[in-house]
């Protein structure tokens, strides 16, 4: 029984039309890539959007399909505002699903393929490393596969959907096309992983210039009150990046006055985390309900009375913070606070607090200590808090603490980081984590791996469990420096957790145990002359410097640091720490999705300093990478051109017999002085160069004649016989006349 022809299940009007298939896949990815940002109720529009292709071709459909986009923008305006990012989305994804509905012709679907490719890259940014390379592999072929389809429908005619092609004809056909292509591309991946690699990167995305420079924040913003510096409650482990939550949305954008911080130094304190119940980190009432006027009088007013209650302080600076909305209290500032913006004030716990939360896009001017020593004294309440431990769970973490409390406060805080540097503990940005009531002893002696606040929480447990007053903070650290300006971006991407301590002589201490494990995650400058406490016993050598602005971080190295686990200062971060080598998520998060400026710097940096210890002066130094990258772009030349000898010497494999002969006694003949212009037939360039070698006027005109009549007369059988023995004869004969002197070049 004969089988019915396969056909795209597509209107009628565009039934088996491969060209339309093709964009409708490629555009199903792309609309597929913004699921987990797209808004639920933007999906019935977008399917409506795309079913309008049923519409009959009238004068009035465009007018129709128009009022329909201009309805759903300004409904989704009205709901999430005008430069909110979900508006601006439904916008896109709407405009690219009309104009796949309405779109008949060739090119109108090669316009549509790219489109759908640059708002498929734009959704990349919502995926976690390993669905986000599937998108990478899948969208250029898709893209590909539509361009070769409308192609084929241009050479077609142009009529992409009413002429209809077979799937069947069609795959065959479009499959054996790009198959060429990704032969091609093969050939430039080679040059492409060079230029990813060494060409000079910009710092971020490009709409983040203009986020710097008045772009609302709310335009690129996925606005939550969840997650590491947002949430008034912490799970531990909550921190590690997720798939869906905009981790390169900004949170808050910094103006600097006069002098930018390395950005290792920046540290954007948020909620500061007391109670712990063996399975979240949570805040008082007063921050759940948003009653800032209650924590006011807890705190101060004013800058100047807060920096009065600072044993020492160093290094002010001043800056303008534009502040996303998160509809929490508190207002994003560089510990410790020096000046306050106008309706504000400092909590109890160092906090920068606004009197209501921030519900809009919202500016401030703060100035910060850099630089500073707390002293004072802990009220017995808030001790009694800061040393609260669940009444059971983690019983291992709990007996190490015991044993920590039997030295001196200082050597409890040394002994404890030194089981950090030296028992294989790694920093990932995603790992797993199993939630319970021994969480975090299976995290601090079995797994031995987790983020920022997984190590702070545990650290904190730690010290409380040793005797020590201790809290978590959370916020961001660091952020990204926009070149050329006083402007700095800090992103979700850059959530952070550090611990702070309690000392009876200075007061709280801040301790970031990732600057112990991992230091090539802020490489940068380190504290200057930060008081340090005295090493647990007079054998314990002196710690390496960190990096970070904490006064007591540099001090609570462990006692048997490796030197190695903390670069000097001016070092710069290399690929493997320990020779540990990374996961292969973590290590395309990190070397190929977030691979930014810095980061490239950092590497080129670092390993043009090992290339000059090898090479030497001339060639080492802070120079070494210009030399790395000469020797990638050679090498990836010599790739290239290898590639482009093996795709000559393939296709000409495929020429018939005859047109070889030919084409090689032209390339002898040119070696001679005989080059065949492009307009000049066989016969005349055989006249030619038997006016000027008669010796060789037989063999040449034979050949010509012979080409001739198996070029344009195929009913000669015989001519491909005869070009091949005219064309061994005319080479034996330009071989033997070696001893004429060549003639010069002629122009025909």
């Amino acid at each position: 029984m004969a089988r019915l022809p396969v056909s795209l299940p597509l209107p009628a009007s565009t039934s088996g039309s491969a060209c339309a298939g093709w964009s409708l896949a490629l555009l199903a990815l792309a609309l597929a890539s913004h699921a987990p940002a797209l808004p639920l109720a933007a999906w019935p529009a977008l399917i409506l959007a795309l079913c309008s292709r049923r519409l009959p071709q009238r004068r009035w459909t465009p007018v129709l399909r128009l009022l329909f986009l201009g309805g759903v923008a300004a409904t989704a305006g009205w709901a999430f505002g005008w430069t909110d990012s979900r508006t601006v989305r439904v916008a896109l994804l709407l405009v690219l699903a009309l104009k796949w509905a309405e779109a008949r012709g060739a090119r109108e679907f090669a316009l549509l393929a790219g489109g759908s490719l640059l708002a498929g890259a734009l959704g990349l940014l919502h995926w976690d490393e390993w669905t986000g390379l599937a998108l990478i592999v899948l969208l250029p072929l898709l893209a590909l596969g539509a361009l070769e389809a409308a192609a084929e429908a241009e050479m077609r005619g142009g009529q992409a959907a009413e002429t209809p092609l077979p799937v069947r004809a069609a795959g065959r056909r479009i499959g054996a096309r790009l198959g060429g292509n990704l032969g091609r591309i093969a050939l430039a991946l080679p040059l492409t992983a060079a230029l990813f690699l060494f060409f000079p990167r910009i710092p971020g995305p490009l709409w983040d210039i203009g986020l710097t420079f008045g772009l609302p924040l709310s335009i690129s913003l996925e606005k939550s009150n969840q997650g590491l510096g947002v949430s008034t409650r912490l799970k531990p482990g909550q921190g590690q990046v997720q798939t869906g939550v905009g981790e390169s949305a900004p949170v808050l954008v910094a103006e600097f006055e006069n002098w930018v911080p390395p950005t290792s130094l920046l540290y954007w304190r948020g909620p500061v985390y007391y109670d712990f119940d063996g399975r979240e980190w949570r805040l008082g009432p007063e921050y759940e309900a948003g009653q800032g006027r209650t924590l006011m009088r807890r705190g101060w007013t004013k800058g100047g009375a807060f920096s009065a209650t600072l044993a020492r302080k160093a290094n002010e600076i001043a800056y303008t913070v534009r502040l996303t909305p998160h509809d929490r209290l508190w207002l994003y500032g560089l510990d410790l606070p020096a000046a306050l913006a106008a309706e504000s004030f400092v909590s109890a716990d160092w906090q920068v607090l606004a009197h209501r939360p921030v519900e809009a896009e919202t500016s401030y001017r703060l100035k910060s200590w850099l630089e500073w020593e707390a002293g004072g004294a802990l009220d017995d309440a808030l001790r009694r808090r800061a040393l609260a431990l669940p009444e059971t769970g983690n019983p291992r973490l709990r007996a190490l603490g015991a044993e920590l409390a039997a030295q001196p406060p200082d050597g409890r805080i040394a002994s404890a980081l030194g089981a950090l540097a030296k028992n294989g503990y790694k920093v990932r940005d995603r790992f797993t984590f199993r939630e319970g009531p021994d969480a975090l002893d299976e995290f601090w002696f079995d797994t031995r791996e987790g983020n920022a606040d997984l190590y702070a929480g545990s650290f904190v447990f730690l010290m409380r469990a040793a005797g020590l007053p201790a809290r978590l903070v959370a916020g961001y650290r660091g952020g990204k420096l926009m070149a050329l300006t006083d402007y700095v971006i800090v992103k979700k991407n850059h959530a952070h957790a550090w611990a702070e301590v309690w000392d009876e002589a200075r007061g709280w201490l801040r301790i970031d145990p990732v600057d112990l494990i991992a230091p090539e995650r802020f490489a940068g400058k380190p504290q200057a002359k930060a008081a340090q406490p005295k090493p647990a016993s007079a054998a314990a050598p002196k710690p390496p410097p960190q990096e970070a602005a904490r006064p007591q971080a540099a001090s609570t190295a462990p006692q048997k640091a490796p030197p190695a686990s903390a670069p000097a200062a001016g070092m710069t971060a290399t690929v493997n720490v320990g020779g540990n080598l990374p996961g292969l998520d973590d290590f395309f998060a990190r070397w190929v999705f977030r691979l930014d400026g810095e980061t490239q710097q950092s590497l080129l940096a670092g390993l043009g300093e090992k290339l000059g210890e090898k090479l030497g002066g001339a060639l080492g130094g802070k120079f070494a990478w210009v030399w790395m990258l000469i020797g990638a772009a050679i090498s990836s030349a010599l790739v290239l051109a290898i590639g482009q000898l093996i795709a000559w010497r393939r296709e000409s494999r495929h020429l018939p017999p005859p047109q070889r002969h030919w084409n090689r006694l032209g390339r002898l003949l040119a070696r001679r002085g005989f080059r065949q212009a492009a307009w000049e037939c066989p016969d005349g360039f055989a006249r030619r160069v038997a006016a000027a070698r008669p010796l060789w006027a037989g063999a040449m005109t034979a050949l010509a004649n012979a080409y001739t009549d198996w070029r344009y007369a195929l009913g000669r059988a015989d001519a491909p016989r005869r070009i091949e023995i005219c064309a061994r004869k005319l080479h034996n004969l330009i071989l033997a006349d070696t001893a004429a002197p060549r003639p010069k070049p002629e122009t025909p």
